[in-house]
């Protein structure tokens, strides 16, 4: 079943305050790899991109407005990083999504390129900022890992709950056409 167009908006709103609550319970990281995976796997591209970019929004909304994240250029160079991320998570997701051959290695392979591209741009922004080697410290980066995972498993069942209330599309790949 096809999410009906007119609850979007609302459905995207539901799936983005999961994940921000889902990263406050975990350190504050938006899980932009899970978020950016499950938009891939239910969305057409442009809606997609939509989505990973409200959770940008609002992750940035709460860093700057209710953590008190410094005004300064770098800061907000990193948010822009981040969102940057963001998209390439969803980009790289939907690489992903494509080459499975059915619905599981569909759903594994999508959020696996998600993360690594979403990861892959933090490093890379990590490069010109000057980040530190300690970021991308294998315990580090394993938590990053699990934490997507296991935000993609919790965004996973939220979407079946909501396809199953008819509010969502199913959590299976997004087949254009």
């Amino acid at each position: 079943m096809r999410e009906r167009r007119d609850s979007a908006p609302i459905w995207s709103s539901v799936l983005v305050a999961a994940a921000v609550l889902f990263s406050f319970a975990l350190a504050c990281g938006m899980p932009f790899a899970a978020l950016g995976a499950l938009a891939a796997l239910t969305l057409p591209a442009r809606d997609a991109f939509r989505l990973a970019g409200l959770g940008w929004i609002v992750n940035q909304a709460i860093g700057f407005g209710l953590l008190g994240y410094p005004l300064d250029v770098l800061t907000m160079a990193w948010g822009v990083a981040l969102g940057m991320s963001a998209f390439a998570a969803v980009a790289a997701a939907r690489w992903g999504m494509e080459r499975g051959a059915h619905d599981l290695s569909r759903l594994v392979l999508a959020f696996g390129a998600g993360w690594f591209g979403q990861q892959a741009t933090v490093f890379a922004a990590s490069l010109m900022l000057g980040g530190t080697a300690s970021a991308f410290a294998p315990g580090v980066v394993w938590f990053i890992l699990w934490t997507n995972a296991l935000a993609f498993g919790v965004l996973i069942l939220l979407q079946s709950a909501g396809a199953r209330f008819g509010v969502a599309s199913a959590p299976l790949p997004y087949r254009a056409g």
